[in-house]
């Protein structure tokens, strides 16, 4: 087993920062981001806040999160810019040009709304301020909301994200991995207990062994070199297995970590793929950092630089070289994945993704600053795409891949189904 060596300028450290003596792994000490939650600067906006908003300073606030303005916006029908008529009655503008009424969510993924705009900026607030996510069952039990009404307002939000922030090349230094998401292993381990026990050392399964000399039974010649451990790989894996695909923007204050992540699904992580991925939100200007998958060998030609990490042997190399910000990102994203949304379907894998990356990139923003934040990139992606009439069945079929969309799996109780009379 390689031995792995820290980065250059990392030193192991316990909790009280000294060295730890017993060669065990070494406890993570406290980050930026962290000592950023415990200030001041992290709060200044919160419930009680959002509980003094009228149903005006809650047009208001969207208005101003979205325009930048609560007295001169766009008018929601014909763009034209201007101070439009103001009805206090209706909470609603009329328009100088074309004369038609609009108000704050006309035209945008909140368009044609039910709940109260006071109570749609508390789910949201809430939603917006987990630290890896929040579902929507609990949000339901804070709330006391229909289910399908919260599932469908913070996907309406995740929609935004993905097609509103989502998107525009990077620049930089980036970093670029790709983590299996759904489907690996997934189906083995569920409902099974995963060691502790006296079972004995698990049996290796028949495929990841060496394989062995093919030889003629009668003449005892070999026929041919044996195939190698991993032949046949893709033909073995599960179907639903995707693969999420990051890069991340380093900032340039040392210690800060990213500042932009742009993320995509894809059925495997290929040259096809990496190179559709770096093509859609990589400038041809930029130093491109991953580990030695063959997949990325043709970015030394795609871009300024080409810097690659074999981990097996070290996470980071002299000069800075290493892929640690994606690696995190994967990280936190599993952790979202199978701790908090309880494995999400391929289907909306993408609409997942971009939320976490949303997240991360706004780690160092106050609260306040959060919200306005989505709102202002949720408000600019127009009407819903996919979630407009989900109450009444039109759903989304396709799921979002860089290789291009295709017929997500369905997933529920087939049609048809009945739950079985009591005995």
């Amino acid at each position: 087993m390689a031995t792995m060596t820290m980065p250059a300028g990392c030193t192991p450290a316990s909790g009280d920062g000294k060295k730890r003596k017993d060669g065990l792994f070494p406890l993570r000490q406290r980050t930026g981001t962290a000592a950023f939650h415990l200030s001041k600067d992290a709060v200044g906006f919160g419930y009680e806040d959002l509980e003094k908003l009228s149903d005006r300073q809650a047009v208001q606030f969207l208005a101003e999160a979205s325009w930048g303005s609560s007295k001169v916006m766009p008018c929601a029908h014909c763009s034209t810019i201007d101070e439009h008529y103001w009805s206090a009655k209706e909470l609603r503008w009329k328009c100088k040009c074309c004369g038609k009424r609009f108000s704050v969510t006309s035209g945008t993924v909140l368009a044609d709304h039910k709940l109260p705009l006071p109570k749609i900026l508390k789910l949201v607030f809430s939603w917006a301020n987990g630290a890896s996510g929040k579902p929507a069952l609990q949000l339901r039990r804070d709330w006391n909301v229909a289910y399908r009404t919260v599932f469908t307002l913070i996907h309406k939000m995740r929609e935004g994200l993905l097609r509103g922030y989502n998107t525009g090349a990077l620049c930089g230094v980036l970093e670029m991995d790709g983590a299996d998401m759904n489907g690996r292993r997934y189906w083995e381990k569920r409902n099974k207990p995963l060691g502790g026990g006296s079972a004995g050392k698990p049996k290796i399964p028949e495929h990841l062994l060496k394989p062995k000399l093919e030889v003629d039974p009668e003449t005892g010649e070999i026929l041919g070199p044996p195939k190698p451990p991993k032949f046949d790989k893709t033909a073995k894996q599960h179907p639903d297995r995707r693969l999420l695909l990051v890069m991340r923007q380093r900032g340039k204050s040392h210690g800060k970590g990213a500042v932009a992540t742009r993320v995509a699904i894809a059925l495997r992580e290929a040259t096809h793929t990496v190179e559709a991925m770096a093509t859609k939100f990589a400038s041809a200007e930029s130093r491109i950092m991953s580990d030695e998958d063959p997949a990325y060998s043709s970015f030394w030609r795609m871009f300024a630089k080409h810097d690659t990490i074999n981990h097996s042997k070290t996470y980071a190399l002299p000069g800075g070289i290493n892929n640690n910000q994606a690696e995190s990102f994967n990280w936190r994203m599993r952790r979202s994945v199978e701790g908090i949304y309880l494995s999400p379907s391929n289907k909306y894998l993408a609409d997942y993704a971009a939320e976490s990356a949303w997240r991360e990139d706004t780690r160092r923003l106050s609260t306040g600053d959060k919200l306005r934040h989505l709102l202002k990139a949720v408000f600019g992606v127009g009407l819903s795409q996919w979630w407009r009439g989900y109450g009444q069945g039109r759903h989304r079929m396709e799921e979002l891949l860089i290789e291009g969309p295709q017929e997500a799996k369905k997933r529920g109780k087939p049609k048809g189904w009945r739950p079985k009379p009591p005995r």
